[in-house]
C-alpha cells in the first residue's frame, strides 16, 4: 500500500485516539499560517435515519471512524487525522402507506437530505478556507447519511472534489439499480451515482441465514418489489421489527454492518486511497 504523505511539516506522530496536535505552520503554497486544528486528513460522517443527530454520526459511522483511525495509525503514524459529524438533524422513520407513497412520488427532494447536504457544504468549505487547502477529506455515510453525501457531491465544484481523498457509503438507498430510491422513488434518484474521479466504495450487505430459506438482504440498498407482496416475511418488515427490538437484528442486514466487518472494509478502502 502506498499512502500519499499529505503536505504537513508537522512531524508529529498520531497520538492516543489517532489524532495529532501539531503546531501551527506556514502553508507551502500560500505562506499563510495554518491553524493548529488543521490535519492532513479530515473525516466527515453522516448518520442514518432514526439514529444520530446534529452532533452525532451514529454507531455505524463511529465504528468506521475508529477503524480508519486505527488503520491509518498503523499504516503511517506521521499522518494526522480528525473528524466530525455532518450537522443535520435526526429524522425518525416516516409513516409510509399508500397516500404517503403517492405524495413522495410527486416530490423532487427530501428537505432533511437537502439540509444535510447544505450542512456538509458549509462545514467542508469552512475547513478548506481555514486550513488554506492543506487538508484532504474523507466522507462516510450510512443509510440516509449516504444520500446526504450524494446530494452534496452532485453539485460540488471541481476544486472541492479534488480535495476529497475517498468516499465510503453503507446501506445506501441510492445504490445503483437495486437501491430503495431507484426502485421505488426514481424521482429522487441521483445520477451519476458518483461524480467522475471520486474514489468510492459502496457496501450493500446480504448473507445466508439458517431458517430464512434464502439470503436475507439489506432492503434499503437491495430493495425488491416483493417486499410489498411478501408482507410479514419480507426483508423490509424484518428490518422494521428489528429496529423496534421485536426480533433479533440478525434478520436485518441493514443493522449489521458493524458486526459483520462492513465498517472495517470501508475503513480499509479509505486508508488505501488516503
Amino acid at each position: 500500500m502506498i499512502l500519499r504523505k499529505l503536505a504537513t511539516g508537522f512531524g508529529v506522530a498520531v497520538l492516543f485516539c489517532g489524532t495529532a496536535t501539531p503546531q501551527a505552520t506556514a502553508s507551502a503554497s500560500t505562506g499563510q499560517q495554518v491553524p493548529e486544528q488543521c490535519r492532513d486528513l479530515f473525516f466527515f460522517g453522516g448518520h442514518g435515519l432514526g439514529e444520530g443527530g446534529s452532533n452525532d454520526w451514529g454507531s455505524t459511522v463511529q465504528s468506521t471512524y475508529e477503524q480508519y483511525l486505527k488503520s491509518m495509525n498503523e499504516a503511517d503514524p506521521d499522518v494526522s487525522v480528525d473528524g466530525e459529524a455532518i450537522t443535520y438533524p435526526r429524522t425518525e422513520f416516516p409513516k409510509f402507506g399508500p397516500l404517503e407513497y403517492m405524495k413522495e412520488r410527486l416530490k423532487r427532494e427530501r428537505p432533511e437530505v437537502v439540509a444535510g447536504a447544505a450542512a456538509l457544504r458549509k462545514q467542508l468549505t469552512s475547513r478548506i478556507s481555514a486550513c488554506h487547502g492543506t487538508e484532504m477529506y474523507v466522507l462516510v455515510g450510512f443509510s440516509q447519511g449516504a444520500w446526504v453525501i450524494h446530494q452534496y457531491l452532485k453539485d460540488a465544484p471541481k476544486d472541492v472534489l479534488d480535495k476529497i481523498a475517498g468516499v465510503g457509503v453503507l446501506g445506501d438507498p441510492q445504490f445503483v439499480n437495486s437501491g430503495l430510491i431507484p426502485q421505488l422513488l426514481p424521482n429522487y434518484s441521483i445520477k451519476p451515482y458518483f461524480p467522475d474521479g471520486i474514489r468510492h466504495e459502496s457496501l450493500c450487505l446480504s448473507y445466508d441465514l439458517q431458517g430464512a430459506g434464502s439470503a436475507v438482504n439489506d432492503p434499503v440498498c437491495r430493495f425488491s418489489v416483493t417486499d410489498f407482496t411478501r408482507g410479514e416475511e419480507s426483508d423490509l418488515k424484518n428490518c422494521e421489527l428489528a429496529s423496534k427490538g421485536s426480533i433479533n437484528t440478525i434478520w436485518c442486514p441493514h443493522l449489521r454492518y458493524v458486526q459483520t466487518g462492513g465498517t472495517k472494509r470501508i475503513a480499509d478502502f479509505l486508508v488505501s486511497v488516503s
